[in-house]
């Protein structure tokens, strides 16, 4: 098995007397998918923010055997964490290539790993490509979540937290945006997914944890969790 690269345990989230993560506590693996799923509000974004140090949280955070409580978010991206957040948070003001090289800020002793990054996300996405002096606030959609995955790519982590890609998006550029992180997976980036569309998410996924009031309700092998019953219900609308 995998050993663990990212470690949550017992990890709480208060926003004054609103208490959004309970005392979470799992496992993200070397290698794999990993989604979170559940409804609005049960604390899935907040959990994701809590990772990348951008919001405070209660319990503990290890990345690589680190401990990551009082980590800056700047270290947290050099240590090797990426986050899109959900609404991709690109600057729209910038053009394609100025999002893309402003996301290797971290890497300035490696120019030449940072040209050969800068082709490789342009060949996964080639519309990217096609718009490299575009201010980024003009591009569609689809285009803007490519930005903001090919910008996480830049800063050449091991570890991406990616918080509602398809939201938005058709269903042709979500299965699109869905196949390109398969193979982000393949190439030997693990992912922390959060996702409304449960199905999709399971289906790429090797394992899942479903979140419900800010508690991690139930986790097992996505496979699994596709037939589980209370998933099917609940959030698979079978």
């Amino acid at each position: 098995m995998a050993p663990a690269l990212l470690s949550i345990k017992d990890l709480s989230v208060h926003y004054g007397n609103i208490r959004a993560v309970r005392g979470i506590t799992f496992e993200v693996r070397q290698g794999q998918i990993v989604a979170l799923i559940g409804g609005n509000g049960a604390g899935k974004s907040s959990l994701l923010r809590a990772i990348s140090g951008m919001t405070p949280f209660d319990g503990e955070i290890k990345y690589k055997g680190i401990r990551l409580n009082g980590t800056p978010a700047h270290k947290i991206v050099s240590l090797g964490i990426t986050h899109v957040p959900e609404g991709r948070g690109i600057f729209g003001s910038l053009t394609v290539r100025e999002n893309l090289m402003l996301a290797a800020w971290c890497r300035k002793k490696d120019p030449e790993g940072i040209k050969e990054d800068y082709n490789h996300v342009i060949k996964t996405f080639p519309r990217l490509g096609q718009r490299t002096e575009q201010m980024s606030a003009t591009l569609s959609g689809g285009e803007q979540q490519m930005l903001a995955i090919g910008r996480a790519l830049m800063s050449k982590g091991d570890l991406i937290l990616l918080d509602e890609p398809s939201m938005g998006l058709s269903p042709v550029l979500s299965d699109e945006i869905f196949r390109i992180i398969a193979g982000i997976n393949r190439a030997g980036v693990t992912i922390l997914l959060v996702e409304q569309n449960a199905f999709m998410a399971l289906q790429l996924a090797h394992y899942g944890c479903v979140m419900e009031n800010g508690e991690l309700a139930f986790e097992a092998e996505a496979a699994a969790l596709l037939d589980d019953p209370r998933v099917r219900q609940a959030y698979l609308g079978v």
